[in-house]
């Protein structure tokens, strides 16, 4: 399918960390604001757009229905999740200001023909700094699942982007000054020892291609999306301290 998305040096990361225009001042304590976008025809579609005119930063993830190992295909994503960090400068709106929002985008329901070209034009902008963990393999199923409802030829490339995975381990090997275990921690035990908080993986296996989603599986999902906003900006504040 062509490139994946494409991974910044290491002086590019600490960059993007120096540089972004974030508040420091942590959402985790107000309740996450999430909005599931099921039609093009409702508000949540006109929210969304707005938020992603809005936004400096964006978290990715994505869900799909748990696979067997012998299964031939790609699974379907049934969602995925965007966090917006929204930008002051560009918000006219003092209400938004300093302000995170999720949106779920229920791709079983929405047609993927409506969303591609908002999408790919995210997942490319210059402005947008793309956040994931390990989001290669979500990429990848992404555009299997948008080829397959004959949106060819999918998706490309995620740019700019970056992994928490890695700005982890290079902080790491920066604070002890070796190299780390080639194994990658997991997202919850980096949430852990970086934000002090639990993230509860246990719907991560659920059948996310049932519907209607319980609200438990909305708040999973937003909350997966939404930790990677609070760890960015914990390293950011890190580097920010640290130069």
């Amino acid at each position: 399918m062509g490139r994946a998305q494409k991974y910044p040096t290491i002086n590019q990361a600490k960059r993007h960390l120096s540089t972004t225009h974030l508040s420091m001042d942590s959402n985790y304590h107000k309740p996450l604001r999430i909005h599931l976008v099921s039609s093009t025809d409702l508000p949540e579609f006109t929210h969304l757009t707005r938020a992603l005119t809005r936004s400096n930063l964006i978290a990715l993830d994505a869900e799909w229905k748990p696979i067997h190992s012998h299964q031939p295909n790609f699974p379907t994503v049934s969602l995925l999740q965007l966090a917006c960090q929204l930008d002051p400068r560009l918000s006219s709106d003092s209400d938004e200001l300093n302000e995170t929002v999720v949106f779920l985008l229920d791709l079983s329901s929405i047609p993927l023909s409506s969303i591609l070209e908002l999408l790919k034009e995210v997942f490319v902008s210059p402005d947008v700094l793309k956040l994931g963990f390990k989001f290669k393999q979500d990429l990848i199923y992404l555009s299997s699942t948008f080829c397959s409802q004959g949106c060819e030829p999918g998706f490309d490339r995620v740019e700019p982007y970056l992994d928490i995975a890695s700005i982890y381990n290079y902080l790491q090997h920066k604070q002890h000054g070796r190299k780390l275990p080639r194994e990658t921690k997991s997202l919850a035990t980096i949430c852990k020892e970086v934000l002090g908080i639990s993230l509860s993986k246990e719907l991560q296996c659920s059948d996310w291609s049932r519907r209607p989603l319980t609200e438990e599986q909305k708040t999973y999902a937003a909350t997966d999306a939404h930790c990677l906003l609070e760890i960015f900006n914990s390293f950011r504040d890190k580097v920010s301290q640290e130069g």
